[in-house]
């Protein structure tokens, strides 16, 4: 099994203390700022929600209403806040917006601050935290686009690749690695080995049921998740993605073979696997070795 005494004692982590969130006062309030900070993305990527599979600019149009197109205000834009004091509505013409809104931004915020913790207090090195903040916020927004539009826009899937690969290049930390071409290598593996696996069972699924089976959508997410997670957080979250989706389709739907948008169940199992990796891994060797 895994020596948990590696994790509490190792040099890397010691970064907790530095930061000084051993302390609960600073802790608390360097907290704050980090879920504050993913509020903050949170807000930006409700925008990317609504606009990338549109085809909409980012860049050219200013925050508005989407009903009676009055920009949104500065003070009317502040994540978590404005909409619980909006009580959701526009302040213009008072048509409601979506919870999704609300729930994007607080969803965002705490996932990061949690993470910070988790990280922190196991000890583990903090270069594993740009690239699972990466995957929260590109597993949110991809999640949400497959839920409203049943798409997962290339652009982010693309953007969030060479992101990872970027991110193993800066931090190879992340990969256990002292070698930043070695992190780049692992990184791409970890998402080209899925990938290329699902690749071939969706085609080999068109040619024998003569339907798509799995949307490349669907795949692209998963390579994506294998390169900022790495290939046993991409399988795990695969494998939870599909027990979940069965589970929704049985369940709650009624119809074992109802479309369902895959990405958000692929989501909820990068969640499990960043928060409860150690244990995981943990439970997958005791298995083995009995």
């Amino acid at each position: 099994m895994l020596n948990w005494d590696m994790w509490y004692h190792q040099s890397a982590g010691y970064w907790f203390n530095s930061w000084g969130l051993s302390y609960p006062w600073v802790g608390a309030v360097v907290i704050f700022w980090i879920f504050a900070f993913g509020a903050c993305i949170g807000s930006f990527l409700n925008v990317c929600i609504w606009r990338i599979p549109r085809g909409e600019s980012l860049s050219k149009a200013s925050s508005h209403c989407t009903v009676c197109g009055n920009p949104i205000r500065w003070y009317d834009n502040i994540p978590v806040i404005s909409y619980l004091v909006l009580r959701g509505k526009c302040r213009s013409c008072r048509t409601p917006y979506s919870a999704s809104y609300f729930m994007v931004e607080l969803c965002c915020g705490v996932l990061v601050a949690l993470l910070v913790l988790k990280t922190g207090l196991l000890r583990q090195d903090a270069a594993v935290i740009p690239g699972r903040m990466l995957m929260i916020f590109f597993g949110v927004t991809c999640a949400m686009t497959d839920l409203r539009f049943r798409v997962v826009p290339d652009k982010l899937t693309y953007t969030g690749m060479v992101l990872a690969l970027l991110t193993a290049w800066i931090f190879p930390g992340a990969w256990s690695s002292g070698s930043r071409w070695e992190a780049l290598w692992f990184s791409f593996a970890g998402g080209a080995l899925p990938g290329g696996v699902l690749a071939i069972f969706a085609l080999t699924g068109k040619l024998i049921c003569r339907k798509n089976i799995m949307g490349w959508g669907d795949i692209k997410f998963t390579v994506l998740c294998g390169m900022l997670l790495g290939l046993p957080g991409a399988v795990f979250a695969l494998f939870c993605g599909s027990f979940f989706g069965t589970y929704w389709g049985i369940a709650i739907t009624r119809k074992l073979d109802a479309a369902l948008p895959f990405v958000p169940f692929i989501t909820l199992g990068t969640w499990f696997w960043m928060f409860f990796d150690i244990p995981i891994l943990n439970f997958a060797v005791s298995l083995m070795m009995k």
